[in-house]
């Protein structure tokens, strides 16, 4: 049984002066980033946070896998110690252990957004790899991806969006992320931008849940007649 529930903080964490992390999934490190922050004094450049970022998060992985796989399962302290032994052990052990290797997740993602010479969006995650999503301009992590990927695709947007409007789409995938279970209702809107991190004053917040409830006017969803009196043509299916 998954246990899900929304805290009272937000999930976006100042990484630096000009990025935040975002979490999801299940947050059992929270050393992780203030780690990181130790490590990342002087670092601007938002490709140089992520390095640290990943490395962090590979350290991580790595210490979980030897407490929770080498040292319950065959007594090893350590991957040194691991590859060591490795030749001496049955082999059934050593495919054993390096199967859980392999499929072991820390259940945790972390997006980063920042801004040096230009925007970046960048998703960490298990094993411990980065991914730029950089060109596509936005990206999503946790139970409701899926639907606010649906908004961003029907709004077939761009990185040619005025702020405003991408501002609007970003809230709409929100709204329409909450169908999925575990999605907070709150929503934190923060803007960075050359001059820094902003965070959005709730009462513009408050404004743009009411823009979306009147785009949800029951009569707009029902579907129009062109559907409703479509007349399928269809083909059977030859005989096999």
């Amino acid at each position: 049984m998954t246990l899900t529930f929304e805290p009272n903080q937000s999930k976006a964490i100042q990484i630096a002066s000009n990025a935040l992390v975002l979490t999801s999934g299940t947050m059992h490190e929270p050393d992780l980033i203030d780690d990181a922050k130790q490590k990342l004094r002087g670092k601007e450049h938002v490709r140089e946070i992520a390095e640290v970022l990943t490395q962090q998060y590979q350290e991580v992985r790595k210490t979980r896998i030897e407490d929770e796989v080498l040292r319950p399962i065959a007594g090893i302290e350590s991957f040194a110690e691991y590859h060591q032994k490795q030749p001496g052990l049955h082999e059934g052990l050593v495919f054993d252990l390096n199967a859980r290797i392999e499929n072991f997740e820390i259940g945790l993602t972390l997006l980063l957004a920042g801004v040096d010479e230009k925007g970046h969006v960048i998703v960490i995650g298990d094993p411990g790899i980065s991914m730029s999503w950089d060109t596509v301009g936005h990206a999503f992590s946790g139970m409701g991806n899926r639907h606010a990927d649906s908004v961003f695709a029907w709004y077939r947007y761009t990185q040619r969006f005025s702020l405003n409007e991408a501002l609007y789409v970003s809230f709409e995938a929100k709204k329409r992320a909450e169908a999925a279970g575990g999605v907070g209702r709150a929503t934190d809107i923060y803007v960075i931008d050359g001059k820094g991190i902003c965070k959005v004053d709730d009462s513009s917040v408050k404004e743009l849940d009411e823009i979306y409830g009147e785009r949800q006017n029951p009569e707009k969803r029902g579907f129009d007649k062109r559907i409703t009196d479509l007349e399928l043509k269809k083909e059977p299916l030859a005989s096999t």
